[in-house]
Order: structure tokens, then C-alpha cells, then sequence
């Protein structure tokens, strides 16, 4: 948590490892939040802070990650918790 004094749970960097056999992408890195601000500037601290502390982008959500990792390993569930989608991003 890049402001450890806000506690704030949007945007937390996560690793997913193993999973090749299971069809995940391997070797990338996927930000949700380029596309929303186009670059990073940490010299401003207020935007800086803005992003660590909200989601920049409504539809990146934990839920999903977990939502495709589950299908992935034949668990039948349409959604999980406030999931919206699967990630199409990470599987191949």
C-alpha cells in the first residue's frame, strides 16, 4: 500500500503464479489503471495518492481474479461475490 497511513485496499499490486497447465498467461504485467491515466507521475502526490487510495478503473476488481481462477479449475460458478466478469487479460 503505496500511503500505509490510509489503509486503502483499491488498487493493490497481486501475483498470480502457476496455472500454465490451467491456460494462464504467464510472463506479463496487467494495469488496470494505465489505460484510465495514461502515465504515472508519483511527483504529483495528490493524483499519486488519488489512485493508491480509489479505483481508477470500477471493473478491476479481486473478485474477478478469483471468479477466473475458480473456473479455471472446473468450479461451476457464475460469479464470485461483486465479480463482474472473468479476466479475459490472464488466460490464454
Amino acid at each position: 500500500m503505496a500511503y500505509g497511513h490510509s489503509h486503502g485496499n483499491a488498487n493493490l499490486p497481486l501475483i498470480l503464479a502457476g496455472g500454465g497447465a490451467l491456460g494462464v498467461k504467464h510472463g506479463r504485467h496487467v494495469d488496470f489503471n494505465l489505460p484510465k491515466i495514461g502515465q504515472y507521475n508519483v511527483a504529483d502526490a495528490t493524483a499519486h495518492y488519488r489512485i493508491c487510495s480509489r479505483p481508477t478503473d470500477g471493473d478491476a476488481r479481486l473478485s474477478n481474479l478469483l471468479l477466473t481462477m475458480a473456473q479455471r479449475v472446473d468450479v461451476e460458478v457464475p460469479q464470485f461475490q461483486d465479480s463482474l466478469r472473468t479476466m479475459s487479460e490472464i488466460v490464454s
